[in-house]
């Protein structure tokens, strides 16, 4: 298995990890095939990642004749191995292309420049959880009902997510979560809300997260990036292994929920 199908998987198994914990989450999976719908009516919330699996195809013909029954919208990632493949059976679907993410990483031995320093707290407890959900809505322009119902309730000492908060002058001012497995870990949620950005405090709490967690044995990070987010990650040593194709299911008339 190359590196880019093993940190799919790795996908798959943080993207369990921050899902499992939602109330009425309807989770299938294989070793490196997941869907995961919410039950919200936003496309973020439902999500399909597709990996190099025999069954690839049809499972992605079952995910979007599930969300269509439930009338969910629906976000799918494809593997490059898989993406040419199955993009015609994907427009066929229903599916459209909505561009691509890149999957990059930071080895072990890639030297991280420190940002400013900053505080930096782990999201524990009620009132952090709900700065953290806060931060997030307000970054990814997200209902915060949707947030709390879908991020706010998997934020726990337990659930396999850890997320971090850091602040400023003007409080808290930018969230991320991480999802270690082994000596690897996935970054997620990098939320800096856009009166707090371009002041440096994603480079601050990221710089200092990484730096923490590499302290405890992680060798190597990896993240889906987008393409506002992209430089960031490259100045910080990130370097993209392969881009991940992405499709859109449009909501359709709900039937249930």
């Amino acid at each position: 298995m190359d590196e880019t199908e093993e940190l799919i998987c790795l996908c798959v198994r943080a993207l369990v990890a921050q899902m499992a914990g939602v109330p009425g989450v309807e989770l299938t999976m294989t070793r490196s095939c997941i869907l995961g719908l919410t039950g919200e009516p936003l496309a973020d919330f439902n999500m399909l990642t597709l990996g190099d699996d025999p069954g690839a195809e049809g499972f992605l013909t079952r995910s979007v004749a599930r969300a269509r029954a439930r009338g969910l919208p629906l976000l799918a990632m494809m593997s490059p191995r898989v993406a040419p493949a199955l993009a015609p059976v994907a427009a066929e679907l229903g599916l459209t292309p909505v561009g691509a993410a890149p999957l990059m990483v930071l080895r072990a031995g890639t030297e991280v420049a420190p940002g400013r320093p900053v505080k930096v707290n782990r999201a524990l407890g009620p009132e952090l959880v709900a700065i953290a959900g806060d931060l997030v809505a307000a970054a990814f322009d997200s209902p915060r009902d949707a947030i709390a119902r879908c991020i706010d309730v998997v934020i726990t000492p337990t659930a396999g997510v850890e997320t971090y908060i850091a602040w400023g002058e003007a409080g808290p001012m930018s969230a991320v979560s991480v999802t270690p497995t082994g000596n690897t870990a996935g970054i997620s949620l990098m939320a800096t809300p856009p009166e707090h950005q371009r002041q440096g405090m994603g480079r601050a709490l990221l710089t200092q997260v990484i730096e923490d967690y590499r302290r405890r044995g992680v060798e190597r990070f990896h993240l889906s990036a987008s393409e506002a987010g992209r430089p960031l990650y490259a100045s910080l040593g990130f370097e993209p292994i392969a881009e991940l194709s992405a499709w859109l299911l449009d909501q359709a008339p709900q039937v249930d929920r």
